[in-house]
């Protein structure tokens, strides 16, 4: 009974994983045309490459050589060229291509924004090097110290603007000591979706600033600071970032430089996105993301 239940469960996850790289390769081909250039040459191709590296953050692991290893291993029938691919040239490709990863996320959002005109902001702080390894290095680019609590954080702050049903549509990287009311408009700029602007943004106190609710009600758009005036849905923002670090490991990335750390980031992101999308497609409860992947 219990092999016949773990049968089922790899089905599924192949399943979604084919589905997961016909949707990749179809957008990613609008965006990049000329991606079949020097196709023969390539172990994987590019719709290969960025479908694996949001299968590995939707398995939440952080190890390349490990993940590599386990798609040989289970995935090999559906990945020829993963067999005997080493970590630094995957991490290669991937470098190369980062920069399709968002334009990659943005395309599905129209299809998953469940309340447009209500938008949620907040941000979170991701340590990114223990006190000793800062004063015993020359500590990591874009980072700094900002004082949380009772103690201090070397790191960075990920800022998210998303939807009442916990779907990012913009987001920003700063240094931890970066004022969460300096990106907001930047963010919502980003955020929003053309036939759908958005009425109403819930922040928490930390957004609460005359100059930024003047600035955002010459948009059309309501600053509600108040939680009394939310009525429970900003939460759903610290929902995201919950699930984004427990469940995607957001605090935990292995990156030893600001570009692998944005790299990571928006890997995370983006496999975050087309989890919602995947089940949406495949029948499946929208948020009921890492069951079937792991």
């Amino acid at each position: 009974m219990t092999r016949e239940h773990l049968t089922l469960r790899f089905a599924q996850t192949e399943e979604a994983l084919i589905v997961l790289f016909c949707e990749v390769d179809d957008a990613y081909r609008l965006l990049n045309p000329r991606s079949d250039r020097y196709g023969t040459l390539k172990r994987l191709s590019d719709s290969e490459v960025i479908t694996l590296a949001l299968f590995q953050q939707l398995r939440a692991t952080e190890s390349q050589r490990s993940f590599l290893r386990d798609a040989e291993r289970f995935f090999a029938h559906l990945f020829p060229g993963v067999v005997g691919l080493s970590p630094s040239s995957f991490h290669r490709r991937l470098r190369k291509l980062r920069r399709y990863l968002e334009p990659l996320r943005r395309s599905v959002l129209p299809e998953l924004v469940g309340e447009p005109e209500t938008l949620l902001v907040d941000s979170t702080l991701l340590s990114v090097l223990h006190p000793r390894q800062v004063s015993q290095s020359a500590g990591f680019e874009g980072a700094s110290w900002v004082r949380w609590g009772s103690f201090s954080v070397y790191g960075v702050k990920l800022h998210l603007v998303c939807s009442t049903n916990r779907i990012p549509l913009s987001y920003e990287l700063t240094a931890a000591n970066v004022a969460e009311i300096k990106l907001t408009e930047e963010l919502l700029g980003a955020a929003k979706l053309e036939e759908r602007p958005a009425r109403r943004l819930f922040g928490d106190l930390a957004y609460r600033s005359g100059a930024l609710e003047e600035a955002l009600a010459e948009t059309g758009i309501l600053l509600v600071t108040e939680r009394s005036r939310q009525y429970g849905k900003r939460q759903q923002v610290e929902v995201a970032f919950a699930s984004l670090k427990r469940e995607f490991r957001l605090g935990e990335t292995l990156a030893t430089t600001l570009v692998g750390l944005a790299t990571r980031i928006a890997a995370k992101i983006a496999a975050y996105t087309y989890g919602f999308y995947v089940n949406r497609i495949m029948g499946r409860p929208q948020g009921r993301i890492k069951e079937l992947w792991t």
